[in-house]
């Protein structure tokens, strides 16, 4: 019986495919609230949760199209901010099953985590794409776990965390997590029942403003004569570590915690900011849009195309999702992390990460 409902469903999938073109199906299936496409990946808000008066959480139902995620990745999702599509990128904060939260706290002049902190609600539509991410809670399921957590960047350690509470756990997880105040910081309260109910848990939540401060003014993470630090310490060898915050908080968590542990993985959800003045205008030739833009030499190039008016995707802004890769045909750029000219044609190439210092042919 089910293989043949099986085949009558793929016969009316063909005979749906034959009918309807792509545009009309998704137009209507859109306008009559459902979820079905015929290739897109979207999903709708099921429930808006207020974290901090800074910070939401919205649960997100994909369509069929959805490949799935796993703890600990990111997705990159799209929505209607007063009329105009913006896309970001989000770590999950949550996997249940097909649902999963994402949490965004509010940024000062950002236009999406303004609009979702303030606007987000059931029934929000949401275009996805495929997760991404390769430090996932596989990566940790057999050694001690170390988390560092800085703000925001709790998120996808939440999602490894909530993982392993409804499942086994054997080896210990130890997280540490910074933030200006406690009352501003997501899932305080969760991070401390998760810590009474397993007993592989521990969980040290530790208040910047009342840190010292390094020379620049920036919170001192670790006190050196901390009981707790030394303690942890002793440990670091036996380790697999995680952190994720800004990159002055990876800068230093990196300098004093990776040459001890086992192994150290990082991310950091701060865009990419050169400092640098823009030069002379070069020309970027854009082949699929047919037409050509001038842009400023030495101005990261995917935020000088957007100034531009070219409408191109994107992502983390870090050189990690790929989503506004594309191929570079001819031209010089220099990557502005490390300074190396790119000089070849490259099917993978990344404006985020690249200003040109010639004229310039892409595939956009």
């Amino acid at each position: 019986m089910v293989t043949v409902m099986n085949k009558l469903f793929v016969a009316l999938r063909a005979v749906r495919d034959m009918v309807l073109p792509e545009s009309v199906y998704d137009f209507w299936c859109e306008e009559l609230g459902l979820l079905a496409r015929r290739e897109q990946q979207v999903a709708r808000a099921v429930k808006v949760v207020s974290e901090t008066p800074e910070t939401v959480s919205i649960w997100l139902k994909p369509n069929r199209n959805f490949k799935g995620v796993a703890p600990g990745q990111h997705v990159n999702v799209s929505f209607l901010v007063h009329g105009h599509r913006v896309q970001r990128s989000y770590s999950v904060s949550h996997v249940k099953g097909r649902l999963f939260r994402i949490t965004a706290r509010k940024v000062e002049k950002g236009k999406a985590s303004s609009f979702l902190n303030n606007h987000a609600h059931k029934g929000m539509i949401f275009q996805l794409e495929d997760a991404y991410g390769d430090v996932t809670v596989s990566h940790f399921s057999d050694t001690p776990a170390l988390f560092l957590a800085g703000g925001i960047g709790i998120t996808p350690i939440i999602s490894m965390l909530e993982r392993w509470a409804v499942t086994f756990r054997a080896q210990p997880v130890q997280l540490v997590y910074w933030g200006k105040r406690a009352q501003d910081l997501a899932f305080v309260e969760r991070l401390k029942k998760l810590a009474a109910e397993h007993s592989w848990f521990e969980f040290k939540l530790l208040e910047t403003e009342f840190l010292e401060r390094n020379a620049d003014g920036t919170p001192k993470l670790f006190a050196e004569t901390s009981a707790w630090f030394q303690e942890l310490t002793e440990k670091l060898p036996s380790f697999n570590a995680f952190a994720c915050g800004n990159d002055g908080f990876v800068h230093q968590i990196q300098e004093r915690i990776a040459p001890w542990v086992n192994q150290f993985h990082f991310e950091s959800f701060t865009p990419l900011v050169f400092a640098g003045e823009p030069g002379a205008p070069v020309q970027i030739n854009l082949t699929r849009q047919q037409r050509s833009v001038f842009v400023p030499s030495g101005m990261n190039l995917l935020s000088a195309l957007e100034k531009a008016g070219v409408r191109i995707s994107s992502g983390c802004r870090r050189g990690t999702c790929n989503t506004c890769s594309c191929k570079k045909v001819s031209g010089i750029a220099v990557n502005q992390s490390d300074n190396r000219l790119h000089e070849s044609s490259d099917s993978g190439f990344k404006p985020c990460t690249h200003s040109a210092l010639t004229d310039m042919t892409l595939e956009l």
